[in-house]
């Protein structure tokens, strides 16, 4: 058996890293039947008369459904001025991110289209949350800062559609080697450029570039009072509470993560999308078995 590692998929074939170079590969019958294998899976391959066939994934530390890798320690997620960010959608990433024990890191893209308030409105919900990094695919301001946070390590980039992902890898590769797209015209939505993920290899990082998504649910097992769990910044206050125990900061009187939104010593707008989101996992939770 040879040892590799899936830096590519397309369709039913599968590209892995092995010390004897990239080999492409077909996948063995339940592999194939299940389509269970991700961008970043170590797996074991076989050489057969027509080529290489993918015999077994081996354990991965982690994986994420959204975007679809594993075995990574970053996960960059991308926004920028225009598309307009889906911030509920950053807040799901970053919990699936720590859920699997993946550092989330938040990249502001396209500084050079960027005004103050929209800087400020970010960096006000996410100081002290994520670590955060500024940069500007077009300029190369602050690509140096990403891909020395990226250094040695497996990463990935996440986010909505023409955000600028392969741009900011074109920009580190310092060529055109990514596709890239824009917007449409119409509706100021991401178009999709790239249409599968792909592990770059720059020295000893690897940045796996990946496809545009627009929405990220959680397991119907994800139950609402975990939430909470995800929140570091509301800890030291919470501490305080009446209810230390199963307060969930929503309904419950003398709550001081509540009075700490209400006196603008934590985000007002990350606090309404954490009641959202509870709102809409308890609703879950209440119809899983309907």
């Amino acid at each position: 058996m040879i040892k590799g590692r899936v830096i590519k998929g397309v369709t039913s074939k599968y590209w892995v890293d092995t010390e004897a170079g990239v080999k492409v590969c077909a996948a063995r019958g339940k592999l194939k039947q299940e389509g269970n294998i991700l961008i970043g899976d170590f797996v074991e391959i076989s050489a057969e008369k027509d080529g290489f066939v993918i015999e077994k994934v081996l354990p991965r530390k982690n994986s994420l459904i959204r975007p679809y890798v594993s075995n990574i320690d970053i996960c960059f997620i991308v926004i920028a001025p225009v598309p307009a960010p889906d911030f509920m959608l950053v807040d799901k990433i970053i919990i699936n991110a720590i859920a699997n024990d993946i550092q989330p890191v938040l990249v502001l893209n396209k500084e050079d289209l960027t005004d103050s308030e929209f800087k400020d409105t970010v960096l006000a919900d996410y100081t002290g949350v994520v670590e955060i990094i500024v940069t500007s695919a077009k300029t190369g301001d602050g690509v140096d800062s990403l891909l020395k946070f990226a250094a040695g390590r497996v990463s990935c980039l996440a986010g909505q559609s023409a955000v600028g992902k392969s741009s900011l890898l074109n920009a580190i590769l310092g060529d055109e080697s990514q596709a890239t797209g824009g917007l449409s015209a119409k509706i100021e939505r991401g178009k999709h450029t790239t249409r599968q993920s792909q592990i770059i290899k720059i020295g000893n990082t690897s940045i796996i570039d990946t496809c545009g998504f627009s929405m990220l649910e959680f397991p119907l097992e994800f139950k609402p009072d975990e939430l909470v769990g995800f929140y570091d910044e509301y800890s030291e206050y919470a501490i305080h509470c009446k209810f230390r125990t199963g307060c969930t900061h929503i309904a419950e009187p003398d709550c001081m993560v509540k009075q700490a939104v209400a006196e603008g010593r934590l985000s007002k707008n990350r606090y309404d999308r954490y009641v959202a989101l509870y709102l809409e996992l308890k609703d879950k939770w209440r119809k899983r078995y309907d």
